[in-house]
């Protein structure tokens, strides 16, 4: 299989989905104001397939579960693979894929923007309708 079959956008549950690092609370403002006046979701957030782990898109996942969304547009990556590599954006903050997953497990998140994640394929290449999953109209609470 070729790798540019490795990835695959689909809707996931937000209750599966585990997150790894914190969000600024500004960044999630913004976020939340650009979904509830464009009505949809710019991007999907990039996933672990095998754990549900949150690999991009923390702002945007919270953005979702805050405004009543049961579900989020996914692009579903094997972490395991070298399809996909993290980098630190803190100098003084190691990370490596296993502390990743283990962070997510435990609960003891990174900081906010901590980590980088590098896909070595274009998102392109992968097989979706750009406006599937995303021009969902935002819930209406109580």
């Amino acid at each position: 299989m070729s790798e540019k079959h490795s990835l695959e956008v689909r809707e996931v549950a937000l209750e599966v989905l585990r997150e790894h690092e914190q969000v600024e609370p500004e960044h999630l403002s913004r976020i939340l104001e650009e979904i509830r006046r464009e009505g949809r979701l710019r991007h999907p957030i990039l996933v672990d397939k095998r754990s549900g782990v949150i690999l991009d898109g923390h702002h945007r996942f919270r953005a979702y579960k805050e405004l009543g969304f049961e579900t989020i547009p996914c692009v579903l990556v094997d972490y395991q693979s070298d399809i996909i590599s993290v980098r630190p954006r803190r100098p003084d903050i190691p990370v490596s894929k296993d502390e990743v997953i283990r962070r997510a497990l435990t609960g003891k998140l990174f900081p906010p923007k901590t980590t980088q994640h590098v896909l070595h394929c274009p998102i392109a290449e992968v097989a979706w309708e750009p406006e599937w999953g995303y021009n969902k109209s935002v819930p209406k609470r109580g």
